[in-house]
């Protein structure tokens, strides 16, 4: 039975474990390159506004510059990785299939890889004080499309593979995963959601799904590998199955 690779909602980068210590010092080097433009700042910070004369202003300025330094590190952090993931594709270019769950299958590898290099930034931009510069807008760096008017930010979106279009609701908790384990394989395929799609709270969408337009997905559903939902239709169940077409 086909399992999702991981659920845990902490953010949609899971890592292999036996991959996770031994490229420990790759995650460190993109948090450490992310906080050297915030040191930058706050260096400034200090030295102009700490004088007798106007330091009163740095005490008043200080709710301001924490807001700047939580954006300056999520900018950085996105940028230090979307520069380094050039690098990697370079290397290994990810693409959809069936592979197997061994770390000696170069794309399983490189999926890893590619978790590793994302997993800061899109930590921190969990702690993104406004929602509109959370899922959207990071995603959208590492080639993740999503449509205007789309709200998505309560949910669990997979940093690749997925293309959502206009209109859409994404209900809270649910998941949107383009990867996943069937036994010893492992499962990369793209999740396309088109236009006025309508999906409800607590739902699954498995790797290969395609949901045309103007479909509704009840809430607790999940889709089946590969799973086609027709337009202008009602689906609900485990897993989901036509219950209505207009």
């Amino acid at each position: 039975m086909f399992q999702p690779a991981s659920l845990k909602g902490e953010s949609p980068v899971p890592i292999d474990e036996k991959i996770r210590r031994k490229y420990l010092i790759l995650y460190i080097l993109i948090i450490i390159l992310s906080f050297i433009p915030c040191s930058l700042f706050e260096y400034w910070y200090v030295t102009y506004f700490w004088s007798e004369t106007i330091f009163w202003i740095f005490f008043l300025l200080l709710p301001f510059n924490g807001l700047v330094a939580i954006y300056i590190i999520q900018f950085s952090a996105i940028l230090a990785s979307v520069l380094i993931l050039k690098v990697v594709n370079l290397i290994h270019l990810p693409k959809e299939g069936v592979f197997k769950r061994s770390l000696q299958d170069r794309d399983y590898f490189f999926w890893n890889i590619r978790n590793i290099i994302k997993k800061w930034p899109i930590y921190v931009m969990a702690s993104n004080p406004f929602p509109w510069f959370k899922t959207r807008f990071t995603l959208r760096f590492f080639g993740v499309k999503i449509g205007k008017k789309t709200i998505c930010d309560n949910s669990w979106i997979s940093s690749e593979f997925v293309s959502i279009g206009k209109n859409v609701i994404i209900g809270m908790n649910s998941s949107v995963l383009s990867f996943g384990i069937e036994q010893d394989n492992f499962i990369l395929k793209k999740v396309i959601v088109e236009n006025d799609v309508i999906i409800g709270a607590k739902c699954v969408l498995l790797p290969g799904t395609l949901i045309k337009r103007n479909v509704s997905l009840s809430a607790h559903s999940y889709t089946n590998h590969n799973a086609v939902l027709e337009e202008n239709s009602l689906y609900m169940g485990h897993p989901a199955k036509l219950k209505k077409k207009d």
